[in-house]
C-alpha cells in the first residue's frame, strides 16, 4: 500500500490545533500588524524558519512549545490570549495587580529619594 503523494505532513484534524493555530496568528498579527518585517522578527524571536512563521501567520500550522515559550517571552498579548483561552482570566488579573505594584513601589522608591536630595538641598542652603 502506498500513501497518496499530496503533501508530506499528515493532518490530524484535531479541532484544538486548529483553535491552537488561529489564535496564535490572530495574536501575531494583531501585535505586528502588516509590517513587512513581522516575519523576520518573530523568526528571529523564535529561532523558527520564515517558511514555519508564515505558516502561524495564517494559522495553517501552531508553534511548538519551545517556539510558543518564546512567543510569550516577546509577545506578552499572546499569554494573556492563551490564558482567556483557557478559562484562567482570573490568573491575568493577578498578575495586572503584581504589576501594577511592582509599578507601585518602584514610584515610591523614586519619590523617597527624590524627597532625600530635596532635604539634602534644603539643609546646605
Amino acid at each position: 500500500m502506498s500513501f497518496p503523494e499530496t503533501g508530506k505532513v499528515f493532518p490530524n484534524g484535531r479541532a484544538s490545533d486548529e483553535k491552537f493555530a488561529k489564535l496564535v496568528a490572530n495574536v501575531l498579527c494583531r501585535a505586528l500588524g502588516e509590517r513587512s518585517s513581522a516575519i523576520k522578527v518573530v523568526a528571529r524571536w523564535t529561532g523558527a524558519g520564515e517558511r514555519t512563521v508564515k505558516n502561524w501567520f495564517v494559522a495553517k500550522n501552531a508553534p511548538s512549545g519551545d517556539h510558543f515559550l518564546e512567543l510569550v517571552r516577546h509577545c506578552p498579548d499572546m499569554l494573556d490570549e492563551f490564558l482567556a483561552a483557557a478559562g484562567q482570566k482570573e490568573r491575568l488579573a493577578g498578575v495586572s495587580v503584581r504589576a501594577a505594584r511592582l509599578a507601585l513601589v518602584t514610584s515610591i522608591l523614586a519619590l523617597d529619594k527624590l524627597m532625600d536630595s530635596e532635604d539634602g538641598e534644603a539643609s546646605l542652603r
